[in-house]
Parts: structure tokens; sequence; C-alpha cells
């Protein structure tokens, strides 16, 4: 054999040898094809070393245009993430980052509207998630009423639902893909576990992969300062949050963090998933996390794209090592208590108005919690606790001082911590005509059974010795009164002052613009003349209904007779109201009290 034969022959044998060692390093790690129009696929693999890992991948990033109004209302163009009916990317498994995305990627543009990808990334060791969401299209089930579609030329069948739209109609969709090929190798479920039980090492709080009409919350107590890391993935739009996590203080019961759309990011997938990544420090104390979902787009049941991280759907917090970890102790938080309720209008349905009365022996820290509806600033189901001597409300639950409830935007509550002075009261709470315990007409709150208003001990105290049972006993300051006036009433009642006073009058009627329908009035017994009357001018809102009015004045009557008057007319009074009832219903009428001096 000659020397250039050898030579040949040898260069062809170290060529085939480098091409079977390449080989047998570059396997395939991820096969994602065969997509349907509405599925998601994860496949994991695992790299013993640093390497290049060369991916194919084709999506569709979404040229229509085409937005309902509330989209464009509450997502301006500008700050609104670009649309990825098909997209794909790889996700490390121990740290839940990012490391690539096609959407980010120098993709080429090719026929129907698709987008591709074939290069490298440089991956660490590790392992790593790598998912496709195809969320092409709309569909809707054979069940339902669905539009006229030619799934011969236009829409896609798929067991017992119908697809249509982009990429839908002309088939691009079944082009969607990832492949991703490199010296490593599929990672089993223990290694995929493992990594992630990584990242939980030094977690306090999990509330994650969570699913529809989900409402979960524990408790924590720091025995020093300490920086926890939050990571949470939920649903937000400019109007509101629907899937979302927050923290309280266990024993004030303030809100100290909530996730909305403004104080995340985007999470990949539909705009309206969201993310926080962020580290907040908490001083030493007792502190409850909660997280809550609505009834659509959660963990396996996504009705948009889903985010980038969906086992994680939730709140997670974090401290920085171990050893912080061994300063945190978990605990079960009940909201409400029943060994620290004092009292409890709870589960009421439409049309309610319930009251009790209670008398506290002396000044008190109380906590109310309470769940009712409201929107556009105003409450529909509400409660209120009013002094039952004076008459006057103390505290009412007002819009602007609730947060989210969980479910429909309109369900809203407070949970509050207020200061009451010994004496006595009376808890309120009334509901309209729709979307009560038993019978939403939107999505339900969080915590159903307690739709109304509870009133609790403060400090977690059971001991509930210096409250008790209002009983209500005559007023001797009261020199007339005429109330509980119904329908078509005509009511008088005479009085007598054996010297000049000051007195309080304090009425409760019906008027619209600026005409009273129910009202008193003090007429002189012996003149006949009108020395008081109610007016529209001189009243003031009295809760519920706008025509609801009120005069509460004080003003002097000089020594002798008087008769005490109120009519009704036919409609909208005590025990048949057609609106919302006033804040003190059962005062329907007029009240005419001595000031003592």
């Amino acid at each position: 054999m000659t020397t250039r034969r050898r030579r040949s022959l040898g260069l062809a044998l170290v060529f085939l040898l480098c091409a079977g060692t390449s080989a047998a390093q570059d396997r395939l790690l991820v096969d994602v094809q065969d997509l349907a129009p509405r599925e998601m696929r994860m496949e994991s693999f695992l790299l013993d070393a640093p390497a290049e890992i060369h991916i194919d991948a084709v999506g569709g990033r979404s040229t229509d245009r085409r937005r309902p109004f509330w989209d464009r209302w509450f997502n301006d163009e500008a700050n609104r993430p670009e649309h990825w009916p098909g997209d794909a990317w790889i996700l490390d498994a121990r740290t839940r980052e990012v490391v690539w995305t096609l959407r980010g990627a120098d993709t080429r543009r090719g026929g129907d509207g698709l987008r591709s990808f074939e290069g490298t990334v440089a991956l660490p060791a590790g392992v790593y998630e790598a998912y496709y969401a195809s969320f092409a299209g709309e569909g809707m089930g054979e069940g339902s009423w669905i539009r006229s579609v030619d799934t011969r030329n236009k829409g896609y069948r798929d067991g017992d639902r119908v697809y249509w739209g982009e990429f839908v109609d002309n088939r691009a969709f079944q082009r969607f893909k990832l492949r991703l090929e490199g010296p490593g190798r599929r990672a089993e479920a223990s290694a995929l576990r493992r990594a992630r039980d990584a990242f939980n090492a030094t977690a306090i709080v999990s509330l994650t992969g969570l699913g529809n009409d989900a409402f979960q919350h524990v408790g924590f107590s720091l025995d020093r300062t300490t920086e926890i890391g939050f990571y949470a993935l939920g649903e937000a739009r400019r109007d509101g949050a629907y899937d979302y996590g927050w923290i309280i203080d266990a024993d004030t019961h303030k809100r100290l963090w909530t996730m909305d759309f403004f104080s995340s990011d985007h999470g990949g997938g539909s705009d309206k998933n969201r993310v926080v990544r962020q580290h907040l420090s908490f001083p030493a104390g007792r502190y409850v996390a909660f997280f809550v979902t609505d009834d659509s787009h959660a963990r396996d049941e996504w009705n948009a794209s889903p985010p980038y991280d969906p086992d994680f759907w939730g709140l997670t917090l974090r401290v920085p090592d171990a050893a912080a970890r061994a300063h945190v102790e978990t605990f079960d938080y009940d909201i409400a208590p029943a060994n620290n309720t004092l009292l409890a209008l709870t589960r009421l349905g439409n049309h309610e108005t319930r009251s009790e009365g209670f008398t506290l022996k002396r000044p008190m820290d109380v906590r109310i919690y309470a769940l009712g509806e409201g929107r556009e600033g105003s409450m529909y189901d509400y409660g209120w606790i009013m002094d039952a001597r004076t008459r006057r409300r103390v505290w009412e639950m007002k819009h602007r001082d609730t947060e989210h409830a969980g479910g429909g935007q309109k369900n809203r509550m407070v949970d509050d911590v207020v200061s009451l002075d010994a004496g006595d009261y009376l808890l309120y709470f009334i509901t309209d005509d729709s979307h009560a315990y038993g019978d939403w007409n939107d999505g339900p709150p969080f915590d159903q059974a307690h739709w109304g208003i509870t009133l609790l001990t403060a400090d977690g105290s059971t001991d509930r010795s210096d409250v008790t049972s209002y009983e209500e006993t005559a007023d001797p300051n009261i020199l007339g009164q005429l109330t509980q006036i119904r329908d078509d009433a005509r009511r008088r009642q005479r009085f007598t002052l054996d010297r000049d006073a000051e007195v309080r009058i304090y009425a409760l009627g019906e008027g619209t613009g600026s005409t009273m329908h129910d009202y008193g009035w003090i007429e002189d017994a012996d003149s006949g003349t009108v020395v008081w009357e109610m007016t529209y001018r001189m009243t003031d809102h009295a809760g519920g209904a706008r025509k609801n009015r009120m005069a509460d004045r004080p003003t002097v009557l000089k020594a002798g007779d008087y008769v005490l008057h109120y009519v009704a007319d036919g409609s909208h009074a005590y025990g048949a109201w057609n609106a919302e009832p006033p804040h003190d219903p059962t005062y329907w009428g007029i009240t005419v009290y001595r000031i003592p001096r």
C-alpha cells in the first residue's frame, strides 16, 4: 500500500471516529410535534456539563390586529406583549428562570404567518423543562352552539370540539414544533423532581399548582427581621386581579402586600399572565399568606396561552438559606375563628336586612370581617355599626376601604380593627336583589360562607365577658316619637315641655328632587303654627337608596304643648321598601330628644 493511500485511509478512519463520537454525544433531547390547536406539552432534559443545544422550532406570531373593545381599553398597544399562538420556551428547573423563548429569538418569517428558528443556545449543567404552547384560534364543544364552520376548508375538528381562526383555518398550526438536540439526555421524573425540590428547599410558603376556584392560606411567624423572596404567578389585567396573592399581619389584619397588574410583569403566554419576582424584608412577627383563583384560566384548564411556569401558578415565599429557614415557623390560620366571634350575620341571601345588638362594658378594639358586593365606588351588599343610643353610625363598609374578595370583581371584603367606646351598638348587614349567598350571578367570593359581617375580638382572645347582648330600654330623654311608619300612614302625638329647652330632632323619610314624600313636622298645640318641618334642603343621605333622607339637628323649643306629626305616601316605607332601606330602618319616622344640660 502506498504512503498516499495509507494517509487517506487514516484520515477517513479519523473522520468516521469523530462522526461516531459526535453522534453518540448529540442526542434528541426534546421532540414536540403534532400538536392540537389548544395543547401544551412539556418535556425535560438533563445536561451533565455546560453545552450548546441545537434548537429547531416553528411557531406563530399573531398578525390579527382585531381586538375586542375591553382589550383595547385596558391594555394600551405600547405595553401589550405580542401574541404568539404558537410559542416555545426553556425553563431552568432549579431556578425557575426562563433561559430561552421562541418569541425572543431571531426568527425567520415563513409562509402562513409562521416563524421559525434554527440555531444554538449555550446552557450550563442542569435540568431543564422545554415547553410548547399551541393556542391557535378559538374553540367550542359539540354540545354548545357552534357558528357555521366548514371544517373541510376552514375549521378543524378534534374529537368533540371544533376550532377556527388564525393558524387553524389554514392548518398552519400542524407545523408547530420544538426539537432540541445536544450532548445530554432526557430527564427522568425523579431528576426533575429533585431539581424542583432544590428550588423549594428554602421555601416557607408554597401555595402552587392551583386550579380554578382555589383559596389557600398559611400562617408563618418570624422571630427576627428576614428577607423574603417572592415568586408568584397569577392572572391580572389593568381593571383588576383574578388569580393573585396577598399577605396580612396576623395580629393587626393589615394587608402588607398584594399582587396586582401594576406590581407584576408579563409572565409569558397571554398578556393576562403575570409574574412577581422580588425581595422584601419583614420584621419579626406573625403573618398570613393567601392565594385565590377564579373560575377560569388556571393550571390544567388554560383558556388562553399559559404562563412560562404553569406548574408554579400560585405563590412561593423563600428565605435566603437553610439557616434563615430555621427561624421561621408555620401555623394554621382560621380567618374567623368561632372562639373569637362576638356576633355573626352571615350567609345572607338576596333582599335581606339583618341586625343584632351588643353592649360593650368597656372600651374595646374589635375586628370586623365583612364580605359584600360593590363596584364603581358604591356598595350594594354591605354592613355598618350604629350607636343604639344616638342612632349615629360609628363604622360603615365603604367601597374605598375594601379589597377584592376573589371571584367577580364586585366581590369586596374588609378586614379591619376599630376602637369602640363602652356602650350599646347595633350591627347591620343588607343585601340587594341579586348576587348573594346561594344565588351568585357572577363568580362567587373565595369565602362564600362569610358573606355578611362578622364581629370578633381583635386580640384573638376568647374572653367575651365584656360583651353582652343589647337589651333596648326606654330612653328618658325622648319627648316624642313616631317610628316604624308604614305606607299611607298619618300619625300624630302630643308632648309637653315644662321649660324652654334645646332638643334634638332625628327624622328619616323619603325625598326626591326638592320634595319630601315621607316626612314629619312639629306644630304648636294651641295655635296650630308649624314650628319645625322636615324639608329636603335640611336633609342628608340616610344610607341605602339616595331618596332615603335624614334630618339630625338641634333646635330650641319654648315651654308649651306640641303635636308631633308624620305622614307617608303609598310606597317605600318601613316594612315595604321598594329600594334599598336606610341605615336605620326601624327609626323611619321622627323622634324628639331633650338634650341634657
